[in-house]
């Protein structure tokens, strides 16, 4: 029997990011969105959804070298803010002490990525966020600094004593190392057994700036919601999902997804029916995603039935009822 191959997944914000660092380099950042195998257009109307963690690790490639600039992970964490990572964001905004940012790191990390484990590591003077990679998952180094500079940037944030002790990375040691130093604003050194930002033990306690423990557990029930959602999700689905998002309207067939799986299309047909979903569901669902994002975004109706593939705009309307309960153009008021 196939071995199904469980395509990790990480949060839309992060193309969406890089995008932005690139615009200051003077790089076609949307092109180099299509050769990642990404769709500009997808993101921007979701950017809280999902995208394939290999199609990131292939912006990340194509942005360092375009943009000649090996710490350009670090630049896309620098400037991101609490908000690209929705409801994880939110937790890390109203968190009242450094100690919370690190407990809903390690509990909520599959909302960010779900291709890295994150845990905490303890020493005497120091608790670290272990960013940990996992077998089969092709992660880009940039991806890393990235994940470790958002967070330092965050904290310097929320706090005037900002709470990191040192940074160690896994990567190796950069040609020139000055701007992980700048940029991280602490100790760094390269070539380490794990990637993890250690903080003063001391600092655990100490009230953040902009910290509210009532809205913190308000954002903390949202994100216990969306955990459970995704992990109810079966990892397949969850997979296929990612592979039809990222292909923004070109709908590959039940072929072309087996082959991302590593599957025959009977092998992969036969575990959909366990699963009791089906090709015709997982197009289903994403019409009604993408039906969605393009009636939001303004387009005629017209033009949303030609891209998702309907013969007319009165077919589209039935089926938009029928995922929505409404017409579009109620839904499209009501969203506004």
């Amino acid at each position: 029997m196939a071995t199904e191959r469980m395509a990790s997944t990480t949060v839309a914000a992060w193309p969406l990011a890089v995008l932005e660092t690139l615009n200051g380099y003077g790089v076609d950042g949307p092109a180099l969105l299509t050769q990642a195998g990404l769709d500009l257009a997808v993101l921007r109307a979701n950017p809280g959804g999902r995208v394939p963690t290999d199609a990131m690790t292939r912006l990340w490639t194509l942005a360092i070298a375009q943009s000649d600039d090996p710490a350009m992970g670090l630049r896309v964490g620098k400037t991101s803010l609490p908000m690209h990572l929705r409801v994880m964001g939110l937790l890390i905004q109203t968190a009242p002490t450094l100690g919370h940012i690190l407990d809903v790191a390690v509990r909520y990390q599959r909302l960010i990525s779900t291709g890295v484990m994150v845990r905490l590591q303890q020493r005497p003077d120091a608790v670290g966020l272990e960013i940990c990679y996992l077998p089969d998952v092709a992660l880009h180094p940039a991806s890393i600094d990235a994940f470790v500079a958002a967070h330092v940037s965050n904290l310097r944030r929320l706090s005037p004593e900002g709470g990191v002790q040192q940074v160690m990375l896994q990567r190796s040691a950069p040609a020139q190392a000055e701007p992980w130093r700048q940029i991280l604003d602490c100790p760094v050194t390269f070539d380490q057994p794990g990637n993890i930002v250690w903080h003063h033990r001391d600092r655990l306690e100490t009230p953040l700036l902009l910290g509210d423990a009532g809205l913190w557990r308000q954002h903390d029930a949202l994100a216990r919601q969306e955990l459970e959602a995704l992990d109810a999700t079966p990892p397949l689905i969850q997979t296929l999902q990612g592979i039809l998002r990222a292909q923004g309207d070109v709908l590959p067939g039940l072929s072309e997804l087996a082959a991302a799986v590593a599957m025959s299309e009977r092998s992969l047909r036969r575990r959909l029916s366990e699963l009791d979903s089906g090709y015709r569901q997982l197009v289903d669902a994403w019409r009604a995603e993408r039906a969605g994002q393009l009636v939001r975004s303004g387009d005629s109706l017209a033009e949303v039935a030609h891209r998702l593939g309907f013969s007319d705009a009165s077919n589209f309307s039935k089926a938009f009822r029928r995922w929505y309960g409404m017409s579009p153009d109620s839904y499209r008021q009501q969203d506004g």
